[in-house]
């Protein structure tokens, strides 16, 4: 499979968290950020391989007329093999019209994910959001009258959020009952203004181990397919499982990455520096790298690891001829003991609490 992500930067605001590449309120650069994103696109276009997924986020992605949608997906279908079976975008909950889903709908977008972060007006304050409850409720009626797949995104462990605060989240996932979730743990970026209020105080990692148990509980609904994404039958994120099974994919647009031909890049994630590339004719990218053997093996267990299904230790061998099992038989003997993994018919897989604490098991395994 391969897949084309698009990053569309535009933001009404920007939130306490966020750590991407975006321009608040420059409304007046849409138009030209557009022409620049076909330029890029268009550099790449003689490439081959059917392209299974197209994923648009953000920033904003529908605080800009629809209009701009549709012509990059014009340009895309022009200039790729497009056998889609998946085509997503994201939405913030107060910028979605019956207009803007319909539009959508039209090109072919199936798929919606949809930002509401959490059901708490009081936190969504906080974490500075533009929404409110109400603002979801009606977005989420308003794209189920077109298309069904939509996923809710959410966060937890954000500075002052309580336990108890998760089950009136779960309250509203099963009222709404939406195919997908996703369910991330907040990490403190730099440069946000969450980092540079927050980062020194200590974080409370045995509340939101609660918290993530809780929510894998109060999803038992749902197949818990990734660390942190929860999906009805058939509803997986094919995109998602791209960047989880080391397989290609495009980027496009500011700061976005991609992975093609055992090489990772990513693009300027200043604009000034976007523009000034792709107007002298080259690829807008900052960074690129050859993914050599040794790194390959390692992010190989990192994606699978993800997964719930796990990795397979005879495609393991298979790929890099190492017998993962025998050269960590103690390390992963302790974890299978300690109820963080399973071992089973050549394949090891994480619990739900393993899930939670995964970072230290792929220390472990490097050392």
């Amino acid at each position: 499979m391969k897949g084309i992500y698009i990053h569309i930067p535009f933001c009404a605001y920007k939130c306490n968290y966020c750590d991407f590449s975006t321009m608040t309120k420059q409304y007046q650069r849409i138009d030209e950020y557009f022409n620049l994103l076909k330029k890029e696109i268009i550099m790449y276009q003689d490439l081959t391989g059917e392209i299974d997924t197209i994923y648009i986020g953000g920033g904003t992605p529908n605080l800009v007329d629809s209009k701009y949608i549709e012509e990059v997906y014009k340009l895309l279908n022009d200039s790729f093999d497009l056998e889609l079976k998946e085509f997503t975008i994201e939405c913030n909950p107060e910028f979605v019209t019956k207009e803007k889903i319909e539009s959508y709908k039209n090109i072919g977008i199936d798929r919606i994910s949809l930002g509401v972060q959490t059901f708490n007006e009081e936190y969504n304050e906080f974490l500075g959001r533009g929404h409110n409850i109400s603002h979801v409720l009606n977005s989420f009626e308003i794209i189920s009258k077109y298309i069904d797949n939509i996923s809710i995104d959410l966060i937890f462990g954000f500075p002052k959020q309580t336990l108890e605060s998760i089950d009136n989240d779960l309250k509203y996932i099963n009222k709404l009952n939406p195919t997908h979730v996703s369910w991330y743990n907040m990490i403190l970026e730099p440069g946000t203004k969450f980092y540079k209020k927050f980062i020194e105080k200590n974080r409370n990692e045995d509340i939101e181990y609660e918290m993530y148990l809780k929510i894998c509980n109060g999803l038992e609904n749902y197949n818990h397919y990734e660390i942190s994404n929860f999906a009805k039958d058939t509803y997986e994120s094919k995109h998602n499982k791209i960047y989880w099974r080391d397989e290609e994919y495009y980027g496009f647009g500011l700061s976005s990455s991609g992975y093609i031909n055992q090489k990772r890049y990513t693009n300027e994630f200043f604009y000034p520096n976007y523009k000034k590339r792709i107007l002298k004719n080259e690829k807008p990218v900052s960074f690129l790298e050859e993914i050599d053997l040794e790194k390959k093996e390692f992010e190989f267990i990192i994606t699978n690891m993800r997964l719930k299904q796990g990795l397979d230790l005879i495609e393991y061998m298979e790929k890099f001829n190492i017998d993962l099992y025998k050269n960590n038989k103690k390390m992963i003997d302790n974890w299978v003991d300690s109820g963080l993994l399973i071992y089973k018919n050549d394949r090891i897989n994480f619990t739900d609490s393993g899930f939670f604490v995964s970072n230290s098991f792929f220390v472990d395994i490097l050392m």
